[in-house]
């Protein structure tokens, strides 16, 4: 298989795409760290996976929806999902300010 060599200027397009700003340091490292996985990715390629069946989930669990004006039994009133809160204002949870 041939190894894949990453450009600088593919390593610039996805520092960009992350919104991050790279030192030449940074983008060697990375140039070497990205064709690495890459190559591992690569590798997949080469697992017997022809009678394997394609899939999109493997726990076989379903979301439940319920009709229009039909009462969904499984949900918590505000009450009940606040009884035992430390802190609760109003049938809300209160919580420290994160910024």
């Amino acid at each position: 298989m041939k190894k894949k060599i990453l450009t600088k200027e593919e390593i610039l397009h996805l520092a960009k795409l992350a919104n991050l700003k790279l030192t030449e340091k940074e983008i060697e490292k990375y140039c070497k760290q990205l064709e690495e996985t890459v190559e591992f990715v690569e590798n997949l390629n080469e697992l017997p996976t022809g009678k394997v069946k394609p899939t999109s989930q493997t726990t076989n669990l379903t979301n439940v929806f319920f009709a229009d004006g039909e009462k969904s039994k499984r949900t918590f009133e505000s009450a009940k999902a606040t009884e035992n809160a430390k802190s609760k204002k109003d049938g809300y949870f209160v919580v420290k300010r994160i910024m």
